[in-house]
């Protein structure tokens, strides 16, 4: 028996809306499920497929209903942490003192933990409130100078 007979039928739809770009809460939303039964659904089809990756159980499948068979699986990428690089790039810039105040906006993932989160909101709430005294300060000297 082949590996993708072994899938359900859920786990099969699941993967369809996959190899069609769709995310598990557009895919929950589309058959009636939660986006938690829905990447349960994949991980389980990952499991009996034998993969890693989403895109390549639902490239599996389709490839299977659309009657192609797959001979052979591609090789695997390099390891990017023990393969040299292909081009050394340029050190990142170093940060001045006051971008190490606020946190990195927009552009990636937001791993930090609660902690960090709170520590990163607090450092921004002061360093506005330090402005903000600042200005007023400078406002209040120059209305003092000119009165």
């Amino acid at each position: 028996m082949d590996a993708i007979d072994r899938l359900t039928e859920r786990q099969k739809a699941c993967l369809r809306l996959v190899g069609q770009a769709y995310t598990s809460k557009e895919i929950g939303r589309r058959l009636g499920i939660s986006p938690a039964t829905v990447d349960n659904h994949v991980r389980a089809a990952l499991e009996i497929l034998q993969v890693e990756s989403r895109a390549e159980a639902a490239r599996l499948l389709l490839a299977r209903e659309a009657g192609q068979s797959l001979t052979s699986q591609p090789p695997a990428l390099a390891d990017p942490l023990r393969s040299p690089p292909l081009l050394s790039l340029p050190d990142p810039p170093q940060h001045r003192w006051w971008q190490r105040l606020v946190p990195p906006l927009g552009g990636t993932r937001n791993d930090l933990s609660w902690e960090s989160k709170n520590a990163a909101i607090l450092r921004i709430a002061l360093f506005g409130f330090v402005v903000l005294m600042l200005m007023t300060l400078g406002i209040a000297i120059l209305l003092w100078a000119f009165s």
